[in-house]
Order: structure tokens, then sequence, then C-alpha cells
């Protein structure tokens, strides 16, 4: 049997649930996969348990790290065994349903110039919630632009058409593994290709406390922290806008885009953080600090334009509630 699908399962301190997410790897109805397992340096039985299984399993292909990497780069050890033509990276937490990779694979083989595909995700626990899949096509410029104006879509829980088409995608090394790393990781999976949204609920998230979207890292405790994580994610940024420009006035329209982009994350983390400091795009990147508004029509059709109305209106929003904010500090 020769393995077509890489299924990539990041772990750390894991033992309560482990077992879990490998057997559902296991129990995929398509049988033509590898399982890479990377397990972080961890203090409890996680490292035990994922040998048992993989005794039992020859598919399962366990790593094992002998410092401490963090979630980012443990999931970039495991996407850097990825020899197959699909893989993806499963949360250890999380749970996929028996078609999930059927499904997903199906889509993609029917869809060539496609990157990815991903599907309806159900959030469990904490939080019960559905979120629906969303396609991402068009040019690269245009498939950035969608993501950065709606965050839409789970694509990190996609599947990926790895050789040829998105090898070189992977997480950035940022300050404090911030969620800075999702992000650039999403904009790098929509420049290489289109996204397809398969509108079914195969994949279950769990919310719980002390997972990683929950954890200090990934939400910094303070905005110098936040900030200088979002410094370093911004150099990516700009590199996938830059790229994925066909135009000086697409480029242009994008770096607007981007800096709508920076600046909401910094406001509701302001906000989040009660810190009402003065802080601008062109403190995160100074090619951040323009104003190219003026080319919007001439890049944007009236969707696209729509989303950024949406967003410039939110930002305004944020930055009201901050200077309420400074009102009341100011007369205290």
């Amino acid at each position: 049997m020769t393995a077509d699908v890489t299924i990539c399962i990041p772990t750390y301190q894991s033992e309560a649930f482990i077992a879990r997410a490998i057997s559902c790897a296991r129990a995929q109805t398509h049988k033509d996969i590898r399982i890479v397992v990377s397990v972080d340096r961890s203090s409890d039985r996680t490292p035990e348990i994922c040998r048992e299984l993989a005794r039992e399993d020859v598919r399962i292909h366990l790593l094992f790290q002998d410092n401490r990497l963090g979630w980012s780069q443990n999931a970039n050890a495991a996407l850097d065994c990825i020899d197959t033509e699909y893989g993806l990276i499963y949360f250890h937490d999380d749970i996929i349903e028996p078609t999930y990779v059927e499904k997903l694979l199906a889509a993609l083989q029917a869809a060539p110039a496609a990157a990815s595909a991903h599907c309806d995700l159900v959030e469990f626990g904490l939080s019960e919630q559905l979120k629906p899949a969303h396609s991402y096509d068009g040019p690269p410029m245009r498939r950035l632009i969608d993501f950065m104006m709606t965050r839409r879509g789970t694509t990190l829980r996609s599947l990926i058409r790895w050789q040829g088409t998105a090898k070189a995608v992977r997480f950035p090394r940022l300050y404090g593994d911030s969620h800075w790393v999702a992000y650039v990781f999403h904009m790098r999976l929509l420049a290489a290709g289109p996204a397809i949204a398969v509108r079914e609920p195969l994949y279950r998230r769990w919310q719980r406390e002390g997972s990683l979207t929950r954890s200090s890292s990934w939400s910094p405790a303070d905005l110098d922290a936040a900030l200088r994580s979002q410094r370093e994610a911004a150099t990516h940024c700009l590199e996938i806008v830059e790229a994925a420009a066909a135009t000086p006035e697409e480029r242009l329209a994008g770096l607007y885009c981007l800096r709508l982009f920076h600046l909401l994350d910094l406001r509701e983390q302001q906000l989040r953080m009660n810190d009402v400091r003065r802080v601008e795009a062109a403190d995160i990147a100074e090619p951040l600090g323009i104003e190219a508004a003026r080319f919007l029509p001439s890049v944007l059709d009236a969707e696209d334009l729509a989303w950024v109305a949406h967003c410039e209106a939110t930002l305004e929003r944020l930055n009201h509630g901050l200077e309420l904010r400074r009102a009341q500090c100011s007369e205290t």
C-alpha cells in the first residue's frame, strides 16, 4: 500500500486525548495514509501512549523533540516529513469524522488548480457553534483580500495539495508563538492557490481550558509582547502581498487591506488589555502607514469594496472605544 495523504499531528502534554486523535486518523475510510505524530518535549505519558499505538499500526511515524519547540515549530517539524501528494495538520485535541480525508481528497482531485480544501467546523465544549467553510477563488490578491477582510472559513484545518503547490507553506517563527503564526500560514496557503469549501461538518474542534487558542502565548498578556509578535508577522505578510500583486495599483490596494487587517487586530488586542496607548499602522511596519484607499475602486469589485467598507466601519468603532477609555483615564 502506497500512501498519498499524510496526516500531521503535532502534540504536547496530551495524555488525556492523544489516543483519541490518533484513533480518528487511523479510522479514516481513505486507508492510503501516513500518520506523522511529532511529540514536543512532554513530561506526561504522551510519548508512551504514542509508542504503544505505533506498535499497532505501521502507518504511524513518530518524532520526539529533545527540546521544547512550541506549537508552530513542532507543527513545521511534522510538515517537513510529508512526502506524499497531499497533507494536513490535525490538532491533537480535536475530532475528525471517518470520511474527512476521503471527502476533502475527492474535492481536490476534482479541482486540479486548487491548493487546498476544507470543511465546515463544529465547535464543542466551552462554546458550541458551526463555522462554515468558505471558498477562496480568483487571482492571488483577491484571495488574500477576501481573507484579510473577512477571516472566513477554516483553512488552517485543510487538506493541502502538497507536492508542487504548497510544499513551502510553513508557520513563521514569531516571538511568543502568538495567533499571528496562524494568520501568516493562512495567507501563505491562500497565495499558493484557491481553497475549496466542502460544506459538511467533518471536523470537530474542542474548545477547552488549556487549549492552544486559550493559552497566554496565543493571546499575549501585554501590548508590548503583542506588538513584537505582530511586527515580526508584518514582515512576512508584506512579502506575501508584494509577491501576489500583479500591478502597482493592486499592490497598493493589497497594502491598504493589510493595513486594515493589522489595525483591526491591534485595536482588538488593546481593548482586551485595556491599553490605550496611541499606536498606529506605521508603528507595526512603515509600509502599512500609507493611505492608498483611492486605488481600491480600480482594483476591487463591488463585493470586495463592501468587505473593505465593513472593516473600515469596524475599525472606526474600535478607535472610538479606545478614545472613550482614554478620556476615562484622563478624568481619573
